[in-house]
């Protein structure tokens, strides 16, 4: 193939563009940030992309464990966050805030307050006739959309959006957390292969279906497509840089290794189906394709589900009390204080956290600029539909803002609203998209909390 490099437009034509390709219309493979590329009269002017997590976990969490005992800088790690120490300066612990409008019309709070996660809006009970509102993220994409995908949504779970979720209303508002209108729900993917090659299709749609096509009929990599002009572009760069770069491409052929070997849509006709991903499995290449994502500036926004609404997962890997954890997590979040299922929810709630550091460590581990990192420079809002599972109740929201906002925030903090302030959720996701520049209104949102 020949080497290219194409060179996308971005927001400031005058600088330096960081979109840089491997590669041709079929695959492109949009390289990290590589300091041999910037010229030395841009070097100062070279900022990094700001980014957006929104990870949702679905009902609630054991808040006993969850909530630390103390407020401020110099809070006491709770047991459950404890997976999260060595990270410690780069995450807000916040509680006592409200979701008001996922309360639902009666019964129904895990659809509720799925639908709600992100759009603090009240969602018209229906099967048919749904309702809500514009989610916190596509506010976002309408200032930083600028990518080769807008936004990417993606989970554990699939499933359609017709039909009854959660007593009476719509599976539309039990699996979908991204909400382009207050009609349109955006659908995730759930399939690594599908989300894989969604990073690394080409500018013609066309010809990469073709080349994706061809690719795993012969089981070749993604790689092999833009060899030349890798083995072009090494000799640019310093020794630093190409070490970076290696690091970089091997991190893309063990990611395409690990999506192949646990995903049935990569499989060549005639080919030996593969192995049914197990969850932990799935669960980790998630994480590697979201820091891939953002790595390769293919997107800067992204939703992540743990599952769909009343997701009774089981969690046989991990242990409580000597036996292995078989019942389902809907089912053990109900736990009417029976301690056995508390302590199945703790190594649950205390396994998604461990979970979270693994991505947290990944993205900081990755340059991004200047003397900057993945991590530093994006933003992750964690939540979930309800508070304590067995209760049902949208006040109280356990909530983790991780990142620096690229030096939006000040993370390290244990924050506590007093219940009697009666603060607002919808005011936090102000503060979150007002770190890419993006205002509201989010659902009942008045205005962004400080000192976040």
């Amino acid at each position: 193939m020949k080497s290219t490099y194409p060179m996308h437009t971005n927001d400031l034509p005058q600088r330096w563009s960081r979109r840089r390709f491997l590669g041709g219309s079929a695959v492109a493979i949009a390289l990290p940030f590589l300091e041999s590329l910037v010229p030395r009269s841009a070097a100062a002017q070279v900022a990094a992309p700001r980014r957006l997590l929104f990870l949702w976990m679905p009902n609630g969490i054991y808040m006993q464990k969850f909530r630390p005992a103390t407020t401020g800088p110099d809070w006491t790690m709770s047991p459950i966050l404890a997976p999260l120490e060595p990270l410690r300066p780069d995450f807000n612990v916040i509680t006592g805030l409200e979701n008001t409008p996922a309360i639902p019309d009666g019964v129904g709070d895990h659809a509720a307050g799925t639908c709600a996660f992100i759009t603090c809006a009240h969602a018209n009970k229906s099967q048919t006739a749904i309702k809500l509102g514009m989610s916190a993220d596509q506010l976002a994409v309408e200032k930083i959309g600028k990518t080769k995908l807008p936004s990417l949504q993606i989970g554990i779970d699939g499933g359609g959006s017709a039909g009854d979720c959660d007593s009476g209303y719509s599976c539309a508002y039990a699996r979908n957390i991204s909400w382009s209108s207050p009609t349109t729900p955006i659908a995730k993917l759930t399939d690594p292969a599908t989300i894989f090659n969604q990073l690394f299709m080409g500018l013609d749609t066309t010809a990469s279906m073709a080349d994706i096509a061809k690719r795993q009929a012969y089981s070749k990599s993604v790689l092999d497509s833009v060899l030349d002009d890798a083995n072009g572009l090494m000799p640019k760069l310093g020794h630093t840089d190409t070490m970076k770069m290696q690091e970089y491409l091997d991190g893309i052929r063990e990611l395409e290794r690990r999506v192949a070997t646990t995903s049935p849509a990569v499989c060549a006709p005639g080919t030996k189906p593969a192995t049914p991903t197990s969850y932990p499995m799935k669960f980790q290449i998630m994480n590697d394709l979201i820091v891939m994502a953002f790595q390769c500036d293919v997107t800067r926004i992204v939703t992540f589900m743990l599952g769909n609404a009343v997701s009774n997962q089981t969690h046989p890997f991990l242990m409580a009390n000597g036996s292995p954890i078989t019942r389902g997590h809907h089912d053990i979040s109900h736990h009417g204080n029976v301690q056995a299922s508390l302590d199945m929810l703790f190594e649950i709630d205390r396994w998604q956290m461990t979970q979270l550091a693994y991505l947290m460590d990944k993205m900081k581990k990755v340059q991004d600029g200047p003397d900057s990192n993945l991590l530093y420079n994006s933003t992750i809002f964690v939540s979930s539909d309800v508070s304590d599972g067995n209760r049902h109740n949208h006040d109280d929201m356990p909530v983790i803002v991780a990142g620096h906002g690229g030096g939006a925030l000040s993370p390290g903090k244990h924050i506590a609203y007093p219940a009697a302030t009666h603060e607002k959720l919808s005011n936090l996701l102000l503060t979150v998209i007002g770190t890419v520049g993006a205002t509201g209104p989010v659902g009942d949102s008045t205005a962004p909390l400080t000192g976040i």
